[in-house]
């Protein structure tokens, strides 16, 4: 760092010192050298109040190139953090001119079919653009800290028009490129939407952050995530990664990975990338989201998962294990709302993230109001859950961020 001298009463003393020692070399010669050093130790010495250091630089450009030294040097910390990475796992994003940063947010696009082709169960490409755009809109609104990074991670052979790459950056996001994480295919999901998903456990490895919230693109923030983003909520060294339980055929079990806070390392990502291909561990599992409850098996116990659902203050916290407690309002899957009315009406005021599991924002109708007590009145019951607004009960959130967010980039 450089700094000024500690004022002008420094700088004569050391020009007054200065003339003294070359006039005494030239009069007395080499005898004087020994009084010449001694100007040189006094010159150079720090006695805890006159440090001789260099002014602070007053020229304009020479200050610029200083700042933008000290913004370039993001990528040094990302390459210092992840010199232990498997290189195969490496993230990679433009982290020229970035901030430092505490946190980041990430969102993957690994997959999607052509447009037409899409499904119930399987979705376009065009569909998660859509998501990511919603989701960075609602992001702006509800994420206020300087010191978290946005990224959006595009696996290769997922492609991106040059429009939609505006747009998602006027909405926030850094893209980047994800890696794809082979996994044998003996071991990758039979579903569709699951076979390239894996890549998303390379958010383990952004060192660089002190913790990643990794979130889908079927997500959106409808209340502050400064406080989560703080990290603060991994308070003990065994939790690798804070998740919210499932609603899973019906019970609690597991934690849901749409969105889900990790403590992130290296070693822990090349600990869990090579399960992938241990046969004694490995097999086909139903998805990633399966695959890491596997690996982290503490959201099983379903009577244990009852206590932890709405434990506020922390009462059951030596039964977490690695996986701290996420509040259910950081994922609040949309399946809730009509699998278990009630706990969702006492739990939505509090809810942050929202989830849309059953159906996806793109699914639900297009309207931008909530639904009157009259539209759901009968409706959405476990006999007949066929009518449009069934798990769509949030879809007008999503609509209204999609429409915001094309307000930003121009289309």
């Amino acid at each position: 760092m450089i700094r000024g001298s500690r004022s002008s009463d420094a700088r004569r003393r050391n020009d007054l010192l200065t003339t003294v020692c070359t006039f005494g070399l030239k009069k007395f010669g080499w005898i004087f050298g020994g009084f010449l050093v001694w100007c040189i130790m006094f010159l150079i010495r720090d006695d805890g109040e006159n440090l001789y250091v260099l002014d602070e630089p007053t020229n304009p450009e020479q200050s610029l190139r200083l700042d933008a030294d000290e913004s370039n040097s993001w990528c040094s910390r990302v390459s210092d953090a992840r010199s232990n990475l498997d290189p195969s796992l490496s993230i990679s994003y433009p982290c020229e001119g970035m901030p430092h940063a505490t946190s980041a947010i990430v969102c993957y696009l690994t997959a999607g079919v052509e447009v037409g082709k899409e499904s119930k169960a399987v979705f376009s490409g065009r569909d998660y653009v859509n998501g990511a755009l919603a989701l960075g809109a609602s992001l702006q609104k509800h994420l206020t800290r300087p010191d978290t990074h946005r990224l959006l991670l595009i696996r290769e052979g997922f492609s991106i028009p040059d429009d939609d790459k505006s747009n998602l950056e006027a909405v926030g996001w850094t893209i980047g490129k994800a890696p794809i994480v082979k996994i044998e295919e003996r071991f990758t999901p039979r579903f569709q939407r699951y076979k390239t998903t894996y890549t998303k456990i390379s958010a383990i490895g952004l060192s660089e952050y002190k913790c990643a919230l990794l979130i889908d693109a079927d997500t959106l923030a409808i209340g502050s995530l400064d406080d989560l983003l703080s990290c603060d909520i991994l308070d003990r060294p065994e939790y690798h990664v804070a998740g919210t339980l499932d609603l899973y055929h019906n019970r609690w079990l597991h934690f849901n990975t749409g969105s889900i806070l990790w403590r992130t390392s290296t070693e822990e990502m090349n600990r869990v990338y090579k399960l992938t291909s241990d046969d004694t561990f490995m097999k086909r599992f139903e998805s990633d989201q399966i695959f890491l409850n596997n690996v982290y098996p503490d959201r099983t116990d379903k009577e244990n998962n009852l206590k932890i659902l709405d434990d506020a203050e922390g009462v059951t916290k030596d039964s977490w294990g690695v996986v701290a407690r996420l509040p259910w309002g950081y994922n609040a899957q949309t399946h809730v709302e009509v699998q278990l009315q009630d706990y969702w009406t006492k739990n939505l005021a509090d809810v942050r993230i929202i989830h849309y599991t059953e159906k996806k924002g793109w699914q639900c109708p297009e309207t931008y109001k909530p639904p009157t007590a009259e539209e759901m009145a009968g409706k959405c019951t476990k006999k007949d859950r066929s009518d449009p607004i069934c798990f769509c009960f949030e879809g007008y959130r999503w609509w209204n961020f999609l429409r915001e967010a094309k307000g930003k980039g121009g289309s």
